[in-house]
């Protein structure tokens, strides 16, 4: 049975209105998650940004079944949940102005993966485009470098895929909840870096792959990396943009 304590982790990052920076607010007022829900309702009126709202579904929030499911869902595939404060949470991801406060973590993330780059790009990327990704990625690898990638179609699967090749490791970013594979060819890429690497997610078990999430994601990708490789991309997709 998980700790007591991952149980409201969990919770209030599942609560309705509360986000990953209202989320941090709320823990250096409180403590602890669990503190959190045990509050006064005049004490986290108190906190900047929560609004009315918020603090209504707070009180309102019937969480106990709502973990229960998600823990027994990331068991089921072999996740984990590792919260802001874990040793195992990536030191790097913590610097960015935005962490997750939990990461779903299927697979191992090592001490070797402080030493990353991520290598993105076009989901349609030419011949050249794809088989460039591949090569780098490799060269990456046989240094001794972890390749992020966010296991999208084109340039994302080619550096997995690469990594792979060269016998190293690879993490993967979703945008959707990590007990789903998306997009659906990705299949046996998923499994291998459950056994060969990790795959990452902030967002609940069965959460789809909507547009908005994928631009979300990619600050989790630029935040486990020392740099950042645009293999190919078009003008309007994250890698550009973001």
């Amino acid at each position: 049975m998980p700790p007591k304590d991952l149980y409201h982790w969990v919770a209030l990052s599942m609560a309705p209105g509360v986000g990953s920076v209202l989320f941090r607010r709320l823990l250096a007022a409180f403590g602890s998650p669990e503190e959190v829900f045990r509050a006064k309702i005049k004490d986290l009126e108190r906190i900047d940004g929560i609004g009315p709202k918020v603090v209504g579904a707070l009180r309102r929030f019937h969480w106990r079944d709502r973990v229960d499911e998600e823990f027994q869902s990331a068991e089921k595939i072999g996740a984990r949940l590792v919260p802001w404060d874990d040793e195992e949470y990536p030191p790097a991801l913590k610097q960015i102005y935005d962490p997750p406060p939990l990461l779903y973590v299927a697979g191992a993330l090592a001490p070797q993966d402080r030493k990353a780059v991520a290598v993105v790009g076009s989901r349609y990327p030419t011949t050249y485009g794809e088989t460039l990704a591949r090569r780098m990625a490799m060269g990456l690898s046989q240094r001794g470098v972890t390749v992020v990638s966010g296991l999208a179609r084109g340039v994302d699967s080619a550096a997995h895929r690469g990594a792979l090749d060269a016998g190293g490791r690879t993490v993967g970013v979703l945008g959707c909840g990590i007990d789903l594979v998306y997009p659906p060819e990705n299949g046996a890429l998923y499994q291998a870096l459950t056994e060969k690497g990790a795959l990452i997610s902030e967002f609940p078990m069965g959460t789809a792959p909507l547009a908005e999430n994928f631009p979300r994601r990619n600050r989790i990708i630029s935040g486990l990396s020392r740099g950042v490789l645009v293999v190919a991309s078009a003008g309007n997709e994250g890698s550009i943009v973001e």
